[in-house]
């Protein structure tokens, strides 16, 4: 074979080479991909429905809730006394504590605590404990999810004999969904009526009135709370999470009610058969009260109360001007 023979044969054999590269693959892995992809887009489709379809239905739960606990009736019973101590939430200051305390008879006392939570013993025995410290006479738990057990006798009889309860931070429709119109809910304004205290935090503080605010960030979700606290309506965490535009709106359904916010670290100390009632901790209550003499108006009045004030129902909603427990710093100064 001669030189150019062979440089011939050797761009033959190249021009085949590569013509066998450019050749397309075979669809056997296209069909292998299909096959496989067609199984994971059915799967996925199948998630899509699930979640829509799981979706659906924790919406339609949560109207249903709020239906009921709107619907829900209370005992009909009117606290005849007693005294509620109603803290915004935040931490629980040792001046609050002590006048708990106090107000349910010192060493006397005998405390029943409800939580807002789902609990173990752990907890239960970290309930006790954080009361006990104070050299009361006694702390019980009362602690169910069942309605059932929250209306049998037996159950409720240590709120019988307690001069004090106190209902805690978590969540106030849990509250409302496991005692409210049973069997405890009376027995609690029993304990008022004999001149005992009922005090709450945060979800304990919102229960406490008869119109709840259950939730909500911009608009209010409402509920049905144990009525403790005549012809007003309870916020926490007033200030600190901004929640007076949450309040107007539950006020313009209601225009009767006066609203309390209630700002963490703080509390309201009020007395159910004289309407009287004192703030104190580090912050303030807010009163939110429909403009006397401008009813059609529909315009509030907001009450600014730092701690140490005194003041009542019936002159909150007159309008009168409340006393600063503080005189002013230009009075200190130079005298009235």
């Amino acid at each position: 074979m001669s030189a150019k023979q062979t440089s011939r044969w050797l761009k033959l054999t190249s021009s085949v080479s590569s013509s066998r590269s450019e050749i397309p693959a075979t669809p056997q892995g296209s069909v292998a991909r299909r096959s496989i992809s067609r199984p994971r887009m059915l799967c996925w489709m199948v998630t899509v429905v699930i979640l829509v379809g799981a979706s659906v239905y924790v919406r339609a739960e949560i109207h249903r809730r709020i239906a009921y606990l709107e619907k829900r009736p209370t005992t009909g019973l009117t606290p005849a006394g007693g005294t509620l101590l109603i803290a915004g939430g935040g931490h629980l200051s040792e001046m609050i504590r002590h006048r708990f305390i106090e107000l349910a008879g010192g060493t006397n006392s005998r405390i029943v605590v409800i939580p807002a939570e789902v609990i173990d013993d752990e907890a239960r025995e970290s309930y006790r404990q954080m009361w006990l410290k104070y050299e009361v006479k006694s702390v019980d738990v009362l602690h169910t999810t069942l309605r059932a057990t929250a209306n049998d006798v037996s159950f409720c009889e240590v709120l019988s004999t307690a001069t004090g309860v106190w209902l805690g931070g978590g969540q106030q429709t849990w509250l409302a969904d496991w005692y409210g119109g049973t069997l405890v809910e009376s027995r609690l304004k029993e304990v008022l009526s004999r001149n005992g205290v009922i005090g709450g935090t945060s979800a304990g503080a919102a229960i406490m009135s008869g119109i709840m605010i259950a939730g909500g960030r911009g608009t209010p979700v409402m509920g049905r709370g144990f009525d403790l606290i005549p012809g007003a309506v309870i916020d926490q965490h007033f200030i600190k999470r901004n929640r007076i535009g949450r309040l107007y709106q539950v006020l313009e359904r209601h225009p009767d009610l006066i609203g309390f916010g209630i700002d963490e670290e703080t509390a309201l100390q009020y007395a159910i058969k004289t309407g009287s009632f004192q703030v104190l901790g580090q912050s303030c209550v807010v009163a939110c009260v429909l403009d006397a003499g401008n009813e059609k108006s529909g315009k509030f009045r907001l009450q600014f109360m730092n701690p140490g004030d005194e003041f009542d129902i019936e002159r909150l909603r007159r309008g009168d001007q409340i006393q600063p427990a503080f005189s002013p710093f230009e009075e200190v100064l130079f005298g009235e």
